[in-house]
């Protein structure tokens, strides 16, 4: 009974930190801040290739040819299905990337999101072992909810009203990141006994896939500023953990999904910052 109401309000605690978060980026982000990284239409298009594309397709065929638990391989093509959290721009600021493009390209993959990460994971995830069907209508819900309106109500703010939006965006994001920071320490306490049950051969693979979404990003963007490379390199490796959260919650509980997409984030957001202070220290 306690853990049933804690796993509730985990779910609220994290759903509201993340419309939070992508309140907070509408805020940040005004109709010509997201005409402008359109009109970058080269960049940006890469940047959607390398996030529902290739890095999906690249994790689709490892798994493919790995003999890891199916749930296992669920929760990692739930990561891969959901791409750039909305905590990417301060790793891309870290990495001294191009954090306008960063934000930008966001933007778009939130809204792509709502038809694509269902449409990926209708077509790549494998029937859970535990008997647990996908629920394609649940998963636009969820997008809708936490990504779609809040984006939505950021964006109007900040068009209509500016100075709302600036004074908002000193409390709203902090808000989020805080409520978030809590929710998913309190899930990797949770699950400990879950991740502990997670094979040891699946853990080198993360590793390596985490590796293949920073090339992906990087490699794609060849030739362009060293910035934006880095932004995007940042932003396809930090997949949407919150979003990878709240389907697994609703669509395979009670099961090691949700674990092995904490797990994953948390080598997302390691390697991130590695890879930010390689780069940084290769420029001197």
């Amino acid at each position: 009974m306690v853990k049933s109401m804690m796993a509730v309000l985990l779910e609220h605690t994290i759903t509201t930190s993340v419309i939070l978060l992508m309140i907070g980026v509408g805020l940040n982000t005004s109709f010509s801040n997201v005409i402008e990284a359109v009109r970058q239409f080269g960049a940006v298009l890469r940047g959607v290739l390398a996030n529902f594309l290739i890095t999906p397709l690249i994790i689709y065929l490892v798994l493919l040819v790995l003999p890891l638990p199916t749930d296992i391989k669920i929760g990692i093509m739930l990561m891969a299905a959901a791409p750039i959290a909305p905590m990417a721009p301060q790793f891309v600021a870290g990495a001294r990337g191009d954090v306008a493009y960063g934000i930008g390209l966001m933007v778009v993959v939130a809204l792509l999101s709502v038809v694509l990460t269902p449409l990926i994971l209708g077509l790549a995830l494998p029937e859970s072992e535990i008997g647990v069907a996908l629920d394609p209508k649940q998963i636009v819900k969820i997008l809708v909810i936490v990504q779609l309106i809040p984006v939505g109500i950021g964006l109007a703010v900040r068009q209509q009203r500016p100075y709302w939006a600036d004074r908002l965006l000193k409390i709203v994001p902090g808000i989020g990141q805080i409520g978030l920071a809590i929710g998913v320490c309190l899930l990797l306490v949770l699950q400990s006994d879950r991740i502990l049950s997670i094979s040891l051969g699946a853990y080198p693979v993360l590793l390596l896939l985490v590796v293949l979404c920073l090339f992906v990003g990087d490699w794609i963007l060849a030739g362009a500023p060293e910035a934006r490379r880095r932004a995007l390199a940042v932003s396809t490796a930090i997949r949407n953990i919150p979003l990878a959260v709240l389907i697994a919650n609703s669509s395979f509980p009670d099961s090691t999904v949700m674990p092995v997409a904490l797990v994953f984030s948390v080598f997302t957001m390691i390697l991130s910052v590695l890879y930010g202070k390689l780069r940084k220290s290769a420029e001197h």
